[in-house]
């Protein structure tokens, strides 16, 4: 009998093939390009339909893991695993952001596909991060019984991929999404915009700093909370486009010429 994980992976597998195969016949590939592979014709834009394939396979993984261990049954991990105790049973763990933003990665990655390339990409990236560390979590989660220990094991393995990794992919992601709102803005709009983001910044990191005490999880839910916010806006503001930029001078310029040639 499948399981609940597998079902749920499976779908992602079979969304993200019609993805790319609608990606394929969308961006220039020939009739049995896109559904075979590459193999008898082209499949369009290559980065697109690759990158949307390698998360097919990556999901069609996950849930025959899934379906081997059985959505982590006690009785079928211990039989798979060739133990003859079951193992404890895991405690309770609280609510999670990254629904929220694998979410708001595949929003992302849907406007992307219809409007820029560039956005598409993004998306990518963003619902590939959320689902590493999503799977991450989960694992240490449910690593031991003792919940301290098991967020030592996270800390101990992820921090050294997540500082200089997603930390400079992040801030990336963000500088990219706040030039897309800029060029968006008329002159004075872009002023004030950047002004209202630099004093929500310092107005935050000064809130935080005065208070020693707050929790971790606030913390964590004001940062995803402004990043959701960045990320909405900068994609909204690719989808309106940029504003039209006139250069001093070029109309002068223009006439001289013109009065040159008379």
């Amino acid at each position: 009998m499948l399981s609940t994980g597998f079902k749920l992976w499976f779908g992602l597998c079979v969304l993200m093939v019609a993805a790319a195969i609608f990606a394929g016949y969308t961006t220039g590939g020939t009739e049995t390009g896109p559904i075979s592979l590459g193999w008898k014709g082209g499949v369009g834009n290559h980065v697109v339909y690759t990158l949307l394939m390698i998360g097919a396979a990556s999901m069609a993984v996950m849930g025959i893991v899934t379906q081997a261990f059985r959505d982590s049954d006690l009785e079928a991990a211990s039989e798979l695993l060739g133990i003859e105790e079951v193992p404890e049973a895991q405690s309770e763990v609280g609510s999670s952001w990254w629904p929220v933003f694998a979410a708001l990665g595949v929003s992302i990655l849907a406007v992307g596909l219809v409007v820029n390339s560039a956005v598409f990409v993004i998306g990518i990236i963003i619902v590939l991060l959320i689902g590493f560390e999503w799977t991450m979590t989960n694992w240490s989660e449910k690593a031991t019984a003792d919940p301290k220990l098991n967020s030592e094991l996270r800390e101990r393995l992820m921090r050294p991929i997540e500082i200089p990794i997603i930390g400079a992919l992040g801030i990336g992601i963000v500088v990219l999404a706040i030039s897309r709102i800029l060029l968006s803005s008329s002159v004075t709009g872009a002023v004030w915009v950047a002004t209202v983001v630099g004093v929500v910044i310092f107005g935050t990191a000064f809130f935080v700093s005065k208070r020693p005490s707050i929790s971790r999880g606030v913390i964590q839910s004001i940062l995803f909370l402004g990043i959701a916010g960045i990320l909405i806006a900068g994609v909204i503001s690719a989808v309106v486009g940029e504003r039209d930029f006139h250069h001093k001078g070029s109309h002068h310029a223009d006439k001289s010429h013109v009065d040159e040639k008379e």
